[in-house]
């Protein structure tokens, strides 16, 4: 008989593995991470308000990236490996997408924004932001310690900086109490 915590750790192991298969396409898209990007596009969307026509294209995808991928491109540089979503076609197809969907179209926007109201739907954006924050503090943070060979297993700080980091996501770079000039619109 399994414990309740392992039992937990398969659950959580096979909602970050789930995958959604597109028809006509032969491929499949993890649930997880479109709903990340959704929030990530959403959240950045509301933030702007009625100023979100001021923003340029590429001045508001590179700060969805940017806080879609911040904190695990924070790791790698001071792990001094290879930026993931260098790795990753589709990190690209699915956050460049949302982000066309979101900005190019009203409607996707007000249908979004009409899912939010319900609570359910905003807890399970929230729960899925939760599951991808956990998973890139243990895989990206200690996991990512242990198989990195200037480091190893033994490098306890290590762990828990690049954990928080991974963690913390773009947040760390984009946030209410740092402005990026270039990244945010004054009101």
């Amino acid at each position: 008989m399994s414990t309740l915590n392992e039992q937990l750790v398969g659950l959580v192991s096979s909602l970050i593995d789930l995958k959604l298969d597109i028809p006509f396409v032969d491929y499949s898209l993890p649930v997880l991470d479109v709903l990340f990007a959704i929030l990530i596009n959403y959240s950045y969307r509301s933030a702007l308000g009625a100023n979100h026509s001021q923003i340029g294209w590429y001045q508001g995808l590179l700060a969805t990236l940017v806080m879609a991928a911040g904190g695990g491109s924070t790791v790698s540089i001071i792990r001094g490996e290879p930026l993931g979503i260098l790795k990753s076609n589709e990190f690209w197809g699915i956050h460049c997408g949302t982000y066309l969907a979101m900005f190019s179209n009203p409607y996707v926007y007000q249908v979004v924004d009409y899912l939010f109201t319900v609570p359910v739907v905003e807890h399970i954006f929230t729960l899925s932001d939760s599951i991808l924050r956990a998973s890139a503090m243990t895989q990206g943070g200690i996991e990512g310690v242990n198989d990195n060979p200037a480091l190893g297993f033994d490098k306890f700080v290590a762990k828990v900086i690049c954990g928080t980091l991974g963690g913390c996501g773009g947040g760390i770079w984009i946030g209410k109490k740092i402005k990026i000039i270039w990244l945010t619109c004054e009101y």
